[in-house]
């Protein structure tokens, strides 16, 4: 009899596959018209801030996409092999996150974060990636932004607008990733699975506000730090006041690349469910 995570795991690869091989051939294309180091080296910065026009949920079936849902919300942490009372002995972990790695291949990745009280997972990016959370234990607040468009930057009275009439360089506007806030709201168990497409919801934070927090964790495609085609990046806002004393632009929120905060780290613990093959 097929478990119910390796069932959660069979329709997620059937969801995903279409849109993650389209994401592959997207990118064996661009590496074939940017053969050279510098191309690639342009590629790679290009992946990483892009700002296309967002692709929407047509990617996959949305019949697919509930039934998948339907059963990641049926899970419980049984399923998962995780015991509410003897789960994890914290003792034996220094890290604010632990990471229970499942399964991965080049379709998706599904594992499942436990995070200590007021910890938290810091802003931070999923470049082309669809994700789905389901909160298995705990609270936790989840504050998510969708990255702004070019012709979304570039329209009238929009933030390359409102930088030029006030004389500032455009070059500022380049070192920023201009975003509009998506969503804060709080999961907790009872929550439907929370769902981010590849430019919707993209960039999200995620903090513990009920005791220890356990959440399932799907992306598809998995990240691939190995390429650098699909890497976690963090950011931090910055203050633009120049720009949110307009009220055309007040609602967008300025982001900066940053390196990964001193205060998030990960640890990893084996998975004890049964087998997603």
């Amino acid at each position: 009899m097929t478990s119910k995570i390796a069932a959660v795991a069979n329709l997620a690869f059937h969801v995903f596959r279409a849109h993650s091989l389209r994401s592959m051939a997207r990118r064996t294309d661009a590496y074939s018209e940017n053969s050279n180091s510098n191309g690639i080296r342009r590629l790679c910065a290009s992946s990483l801030t892009n700002t296309s026009e967002p692709e929407s949920l047509e990617e996959v079936s949305s019949d697919a996409l509930k039934t998948l849902l339907t059963n990641v919300s049926a899970l419980t942490l049984e399923d998962v092999g995780v015991d509410r009372v003897h789960g994890f002995d914290s003792s034996s972990f220094s890290a604010p996150v632990i990471y229970v790695h499942i399964t991965e291949n080049e379709i998706f990745s599904m594992g499942m974060f436990i995070l200590r009280p007021g910890s938290r997972i810091p802003l931070h990016s999923h470049p082309g990636m669809f994700g789905i959370i389901r909160l298995m234990q705990g609270a936790v607040r989840c504050q998510s932004f969708t990255r702004l468009s070019t012709s979304q930057l570039r329209a009238a009275g929009g933030p390359l607008a409102v930088l030029s009439a006030q004389g500032a360089a455009k070059w500022q506007l380049s070192d920023f990733t201009v975003a509009q806030p998506h969503q804060d709201t709080l999961l907790n168990v009872g929550c439907e699975p929370c769902v981010l497409t590849p430019h919707t919801g993209n960039l999200h934070e995620l903090t513990a506000v009920d005791g220890t927090v356990v959440f399932l964790d799907i992306l598809a495609p998995p990240y691939n730090h190995d390429l650098g085609a699909r890497e976690c990046l963090f950011y931090r806002e910055v203050a633009m006041p120049m720009v949110t004393a307009d009220p055309a632009t007040s609602s967008f929120v300025y982001l900066v690349e940053t390196h990964q905060p001193k205060d998030y780290w990960c640890e990893t613990a084996p998975y004890r469910g049964p087998s997603v093959s």
